[in-house]
């Protein structure tokens, strides 16, 4: 979870936590702080506390707030809690120096009267202890640090037990999995006392809760303090002046029966254009929400050819139901002239897949492996056990199998071996296994990312836009910075690419794609090495692995016809280099071409009256440009083989596979 402090409150971002089973009292609890494979990574929920020895005079610091916490580690671990008593600055040096005491520090404060005790009977922590550590800003080799110039550790109360010192208010943390807890429990009725055992009960009596019922109290008054109604409206405001300065800026917006913003959705026109190269496949991530406005935050985001995280879109709605998911998507359409991605990868929910189904009925919806596998602590983990981790080796085995036949069949016997038969979720996954597990997916394009890396790229990118903002407002302006970012950070540097079969097709892929395009494919290229290929009677060919009888490799047949180029068709534009189209690429003619036929072809495939006048005016247009003069020097390099027929067979337990070039 992500949180900032507000002058009216608090703006808390956090992972959604109900379960997609559709159960009300079934709900996730990720494992902050640990490195799950191809899980999204998050803020930990508390801090931890370790070991140091005392501060001592002279020990320096790069900054204050790293003497800081050095204070805090020390006061923790001896039964004390520190504050910031006092600093001092300059004009020159600005704040030069810092006072850290103990939190009993200063004179004891006496009773005014008894009529101030009835007033407001509050118990005073202040005895007169005069533990401090006075830090002090030099310039060492010409850079400024930290220095102790006087550290006391001397107290005149009584230290406290790890028992008790956790309960001190500046050890009081609310974890990050408790807090969208509370709020729904409150709004269910429940009251502060009830809260708590609630969640006691659920994290057992072995564990104490690091917080207390005042914290809880003090956090849901502080959720009713923001002024929810007029900062979502005022986001409103801020997209229609944004508007009048931009005008490729797009946005979209519902309000709701009482004339309040409902929903609200906007791009850029950088995304737009970048959408245009690279909107093929696409992934809307709507994990977090802002438990404080009750809006959830819905992100559109894609892949560059140098395998970059680009942003298409955002959006925030006021629930997850079908309706509010099918208005987001048509709001996306909408901004990107109508055109569908090939595959769009989501979370786990029922809602957002209907809403699909029935807006994006020609794209293909992937379930994101790195949102499932962090999930899976919380289904089966208390069930399962001291096995749970042996479920897990298992489960990453059968996801990365080949053939759906065989996933099916040791899907059982996985099932079978940790008694799992009547678990609802593993009965949800199976449902859904032609949504994420990788033998249902080879057929369809993915662009990688499935992959743990693309996964911590876009959770890189969430944090960048939900850390350290105080209002609404700031998060449109956070989102607008870290979005034009991406999309303009431009071509990356080539960096050197180097030839490892010195086979002609890796050479030619070499000139022809980006680093990132190039290194995936010359994995597959080195794969194809392992193969055998063998031309039959009727044409085709069989190709084997040298080990395995599942799976062939249609490179190795290539190598076999000596093709000294790779076809056209298997170097898609949207991982070529940009330089690599046009021996000139002056003005930006490739990315302007590619743009214009991406969005020629969204247009037209809207109806078929436009299909036909677009057909008969490419026709004229192809005329007219083969009638006029090439001596410009501008000539694109798009020379290739004559194109062949190859049939590819590959056998693989018994079933053929069959792949047409033309």
């Amino acid at each position: 979870m992500i949180t900032s402090k507000a002058q009216t409150g608090i703006n808390c971002w956090i992972r959604k936590q109900q379960c997609p089973c559709g159960e009300r009292k079934c709900y996730i609890r990720f494992e902050d702080g640990k490195n799950e494979e191809a899980s999204s990574s998050s803020e930990p929920s508390e801090i931890i506390y370790v070991d140091v020895a005392p501060p001592f005079i002279g020990q320096t610091f790069e900054t204050d707030d790293e003497a800081f916490e050095y204070y805090t580690n020390f006061a923790r671990k001896s039964g004390f809690a520190i504050r910031r008593e006092s600093s001092r600055s300059n004009q020159d040096r600005g704040v030069y120096s810092r006072v850290f005491v103990c939190h009993r520090y200063g004179p004891e404060r006496h009773r005014k009267s008894a009529k101030a005790e009835r007033k407001r009977d509050r118990k005073t922590t202040v005895c007169g202890c005069e533990s401090k550590m006075y830090i002090l800003k030099k310039i060492i080799g010409g850079v400024p640090r930290w220095s102790v110039k006087k550290f006391v550790n001397e107290h005149n109360h009584e230290l406290l037990e790890d028992d008790q010192v956790r309960l001190l208010p500046a050890y009081r943390k609310i974890p990050d999995a408790d807090r969208e807890r509370i709020l729904l429990l409150h709004k269910a009725g429940c009251s502060v006392r009830h809260i708590m055992k609630v969640l006691q009960v659920e994290k057992g009596e072995e564990e104490q809760l690091p917080f207390i019922g005042r914290d809880v109290r003090n956090f849901v008054q502080s959720c009713k303090k923001v002024d929810r109604e007029n900062d979502v409206s005022e986001l409103l405001n801020v997209c229609k002046s944004v508007k009048e300065r931009d005008a490729d800026f797009v946005y979209d917006f519902t309000m709701d029966e009482n004339a309040k913003l409902a929903n609200i959705a906007w791009t850029y026109g950088d995304s737009v254009c970048a959408y245009n190269a690279f909107g093929d496949v696409v992934v809307f991530d709507a994990t977090y929400r802002e438990i404080t406005y009750d809006r959830l935050l819905g992100v559109w985001f894609g892949i560059d050819n140098h395998g970059k995280t680009i942003f298409f879109g955002c959006v925030l709605l006021r629930d997850e139901s079908y309706h509010s998911f099918s208005w987001a998507l048509q709001a996306f359409l909408q901004f990107m002239h109508g055109r569908c991605p090939q595959t769009i990868l989501t979370d786990i929910d029922l809602g957002l897949g209907d809403a699909i189904t029935s807006g994006l009925p020609s794209s293909k919806q992937v379930f994101c492996i790195w949102h499932i596998v962090p999930k899976l602590s919380s289904w089966f983990s208390f069930q399962l056990g001291p096995q749970y981790e042996d479920f897990k080796a298992e489960f990453d085995r059968l996801y990365n199998l080949e053939s759906k036949k065989d996933f099916e069949s040791q899907w059982i016997l996985m099932v079978n071996r940790f008694g799992l038969g009547s678990n609802k979720h593993i009965a949800l996954l199976f449902s859904h296994r032609a949504s994420w597990a990788l033998p249902y997916l080879r057929g369809h394009f993915i662009a990688q990312m499935t992959t743990a890396e693309y996964s911590k790229s876009v959770d890189a990118f969430l944090k960048g836009i939900l850390s350290a903002q105080t209002c609404l407002e700031s998060f449109f302006e956070q989102v607008g910075i870290v979005s034009n970012f991406r999309t303009q950070a431009g071509e990356q540097e080539m960096e050197d690419m180097h030839i490892k079969t010195s086979m002609p097709i890796e050479e030619h892929a070499s000139s022809i794609l980006t680093p990132y395009a190039f290194n995936l494919l010359q994995n597959e290229i080195v794969l194809s090495m392992q193969c055998a290929a063998f031309e039959t009677a009727n044409g085709s060919y069989l190709v084997r692995h040298h080990r395995r009888m599942d799976g062939g490799h249609i490179l190795r047949v290539l190598a076999l016809k000596n093709y000294f180029n790779l076809p056209e068709k298997y170097l898609p534009i949207r991982w070529r280099r940009e330089s690599s189209l046009l021996q000139s690429n002056t003005d930006g003619w490739s990315q302007a071409f590619h743009s214009l036929t991406s969005a020629l072809y969204a247009e037209s495939s809207l109806s078929k009256e436009r299909v036909d006048y677009v057909r008969k005016e490419l026709v004229r247009v192809l005329n007219d440009v083969r009638n006029m003069s090439a001596c410009d020097g501008v000539v694109l390099n798009l020379e290739c083989n004559p194109p062949i027929d190859v049939r590819i067979d590959a056998a693989a337990n018994g079933s053929e596979c069959n792949s047409t070039w033309n």
